[in-house]
């Protein structure tokens, strides 16, 4: 007979690491023992209390997006598996699924400087190395959200924010490989590399265990999020900005180079900047969320101005290099940073032990804006004569748009707020959740 047991983290009056309060329902299913239950309890209360390892899954998780989003050549391949890779995580754990993408990741890599021809390095730089990338990116994404809950905005910003240093190091390390020893030793060496920095963020990534009943479900259960308006309005929010929000990082340098005559080393320049806009962004707007602005308010602000930022700053720098920097690095905090808060969101309003699959489930509402978003701006781009006023702002008001559908999740999550008691429709299966006081409070 399934049974239940409840943890509660007791409010403490210091908690200078962030940990909180915390209620946690665990339901044991038919195949789950009381021993087994009990051992989770224990593990659970040992690790929640542990600031310590908290901060340790942080960094690991930075370590992680640092390698899987500096290197990957195949992003829209890493969005396509997110909802197995998802209910993977919620069946076997945080560490094995990732341990099965690191290898795969670093492994293709390595396979890929001994190709020697087109198709096999497709399949191994952009198709495998693309898979190990889509099976990381979960547990990477959605692990900090587990340990902090009073300061998830900010743990969640810090670990994202390890795509843009990322970015920025693995630019400028394949570029000097390449030019003192050629490509196959850049991508023998980018393998080694990064297997060694994903070996040491697995020893430090131990979250706490899953629920038992989380393994139940299957595949494909998260597709009832689609019943819930909140969960809608903000897949639609995503789906729309993205289309413009790839644009600058695919074409500042083309334009640098065009517009203004620049090198392509200034073009270089110019996306770690963008790199480095995101870094500070995602930290800063994570502080602001778990702040009195809260997570909804942080994510429109920054998506509205990210919409606004390419018509003020890139539209007139035609002949002002530093106004294009000064667009690179406001472009990348502003739009880096509402997209890193993006999943902060979904685990303050549902469920954090279903993360996963919410956050798989949800990652595939940047596919049509990955795939489609650079080439519509480069048909548009061609048949303007090469005039660069249409792509900016398709890049702009595309964003600007998905702004404000985040605006109707505001409006749907304020119905959470100021109805006390009010409890999410099940989301998988027969199990219900209720956000927490502090969750809410960070909504508004």
């Amino acid at each position: 007979m399934a049974s239940e047991f409840t943890i509660r983290d007791e409010k403490s009056s210091s908690d200078p690491a962030g940990v909180g309060d915390v209620t946690t329902t665990i339901n044991t299913g038919p195949n789950v023992t009381a021993s087994e239950t009990n051992q989770d309890a224990e593990s659970y209360e040992a690790r929640r209390h542990s600031p310590i390892n908290a901060w340790l899954v942080v960094l690991s998780c930075f370590l992680l997006n640092f390698n899987l989003l500096g290197i990957n050549y195949a992003y829209a391949l890493t969005l396509t598996i997110g909802i197995p890779v998802g209910r993977s995580v919620e069946i076997f754990g945080f560490r094995k699924v990732a341990l099965c993408g690191s290898i795969l990741f670093s492994g293709a890599l390595v396979a890929a400087g001994f190709c020697r021809t087109i198709p096999t390095l497709i399949l191994t730089q952009g198709i495998l190395n693309g898979i190990g990338a889509g099976i990381l990116f979960i547990p990477a994404t959605t692990a900090p959200a587990q340990q902090l809950p009073k300061r998830r905005s900010l743990s969640m910003g810090l670990s994202s924010a390890g795509a843009g240093v990322g970015g920025i190091f693995w630019s400028f390390f394949i570029r000097a490989i390449i030019t003192r020893m050629g490509y196959q030793w850049a991508l023998w060496l980018s393998g080694c590399v990064s297997a060694g920095i994903n070996a040491f963020a697995l020893c430090i990534l131990k979250t706490r265990p899953m629920a038992p009943n989380s393994r139940q479900a299957s595949i494909w259960s998260g597709l009832v999020m689609f019943k819930d308006a909140r969960f809608v309005t903000l897949y639609c929010a995503s789906c729309l900005s993205v289309f413009g929000y790839q644009v600058p990082f695919f074409y500042v340098p083309t334009y640098a180079q065009t517009q203004l005559h620049s090198s392509t080393l200034v073009g270089s320049i110019l996306a770690a900047i963008m790199d480095l806009g995101m870094v500070v962004g995602r930290i800063t707007l994570g502080l602001a969320a778990d702040s009195k602005l809260g997570t909804m308010n942080s994510i429109i602000s920054g998506m509205a101005l990210a919409g606004l930022c390419p018509l003020v700053f890139w539209l007139p720098s035609s002949n002002s290099l530093p106004l294009l920097y000064v667009f690179c690095f406001s472009y990348g905090f502003l739009g880096g940073g509402y997209i890193g808060l993006l999943p902060a969101v979904l685990a303050h309003i549902f469920d954090p032990d279903k993360l996963p699959t919410i956050t798989g489930l949800f990652l595939t509402s940047e596919l049509p804006g990955q795939m489609a978003g650079g080439p519509i701006a480069g048909v548009i781009l061609s048949s303007g004569n090469g005039q660069w006023t249409p792509v900016i702002l398709f890049a702009g008001i595309t964003i600007f748009c998905g702004s404000l559908f985040a605006v109707a999740t505001r409006f749907q999550v304020q119905r959470i707020i100021t109805e006390p008691g009010v409890t999410i429709e099940p989301v998988f299966g027969s199990d219900r959740y209720t956000p927490h006081a502090e969750d809410l409070r960070l909504l508004e």
